[in-house]
C-alpha cells in the first residue's frame, strides 16, 4: 500500500482545455488513467460555477471544484452557486462598487459587467451559450484595462488598497477578493488528508500568471507550454515544463509524473514560511 495518495489540481483554459478550441481530447489518455486510479481531478479555474458544473458533466468528474481564481470551492453535487462548501473571496457586488469608484476617478477599462453576451463571445471565442454561463459570476470581474502600463499599475494598487486583488490571466485582468488558487488548493489538501487519514501529494498544472500561487502551493508543479514565456516560481524542486501546448502538454507531463509515482519517485514537500 502506498504511503501517499495523489490529487490533481488543474487550470482549464490553455491547460486542460485548448486555448482556441476549448477541447480536452488530447488529454483523454491521462484523464482515463487518473480516473482508473480513483485520483481526484480538481478543476481550479477562473471559470464560474455554471461553467465548471457543465464541464464536470462533460468530463464525467465527481470531485469538488474551485471557481473564480480560488474564490469558492464547491462539492461535486452542488446544484446552485449558493451551495459552496467553502468561500474565500469577496462578493461580486462589492467588487463592482469598487470598480465604479475607480472608473469615476478616471481609470479606463471594460469588463464582463459592461458587455453583452455577444461581446463576451467576441472577447473569449466562446459559444453564445458558454458565454452566457461565463457571465454568471459570483466572486470576480474579468476586465481589459485600456490605459498604459503606468496607469494599469496605479489601478492595481488602488484595487489592493480596497482589500481586493487583481490577477493577470491568459486573456483578462481578474479583480477579486483576497484569494488565489493556491489557498484553495491547500484547503482541499487538508480536507482530503483528514478524510483519508493519510498524506496527500498534490499535482498542479497551469499555463499563466494567475496559476503561480497554485503551482507554488503544490508538491508537484507543472507549467503547460503556451505562446508566452513560462512564469517564474520561487520553488525549483519537482517543477516540470511541457513541450507541447494545452491538453497535449497536459497529457505528456501527466504520463511522465504518473510513471514517477509508480516508481515511488515523488514526495510531499513540507511548506516553508514566506
Amino acid at each position: 500500500m502506498r504511503s501517499h495518495k495523489l490529487i490533481v489540481f488543474t487550470d482549464m483554459d490553455g491547460t486542460l482545455l485548448d486555448h482556441d478550441t476549448y477541447s480536452w481530447h488530447a488529454a483523454e489518455p491521462a484523464l482515463a488513467q487518473l480516473q482508473e486510479m480513483d485520483t481526484p481531478i480538481i478543476c481550479n479555474t477562473s471559470k464560474t460555477y455554471s461553467e465548471v458544473k457543465m464541464l464536470h458533466q462533460q468530463l464525467c468528474l465527481q470531485y469538488p471544484f474551485i471557481v473564480e481564481n480560488g474564490s469558492a470551492i464547491y462539492p461535486s453535487n452542488a446544484e446552485s452557486a449558493d451551495e459552496a462548501m467553502h468561500t474565500i473571496g469577496a462578493k461580486r457586488s462589492t467588487i463592482l462598487k469598487t470598480l465604479a469608484r475607480l472608473r469615476d476617478a478616471g481609470h479606463k477599462f471594460s469588463g464582463f459587467n459592461d458587455w453583452s453576451v455577444q461581446q463576451i463571445v467576441e472577447h473569449t471565442g466562446l459559444s453564445a451559450d458558454d458565454a452566457k454561463l461565463s457571465g454568471q459570476r459570483q466572486y470576480s470581474e474579468p476586465l481589459l484595462y485600456q490605459g498604459n502600463q503606468t496607469d494599469k499599475q496605479s489601478f492595481i494598487q488602488s484595487i489592493e488598497a480596497e482589500g481586493l486583488m487583481a490577477l493577470q490571466g491568459g486573456r483578462f485582468l481578474s479583480v477579486q477578493g483576497s484569494c488565489d488558487k493556491g489557498k484553495a488548493l491547500l484547503w482541499l489538501k487538508d480536507y482530503y488528508q483528514t478524510l483519508w487519514q493519510m498524506p496527500v501529494i498534490t499535482i498542479a498544472l497551469g499555463d499563466s500568471q494567475n496559476d503561480t500561487a497554485m503551482l507554488e502551493a503544490a508538491d508537484i508543479s507543472v507549467w503547460i507550454k503556451s505562446h508566452k514565456p513560462f512564469p517564474t516560481l520561487s520553488k525549483n524542486k519537482q517543477v516540470f515544463y511541457s513541450n507541447l501546448l494545452g491538453p497535449a502538454g497536459w497529457n505528456e507531463t501527466m504520463a511522465h509524473i504518473l510513471q514517477l509515482y509508480a516508481n515511488n519517485q515523488l514526495e510531499q514537500i513540507e511548506p516553508t514560511d514566506s
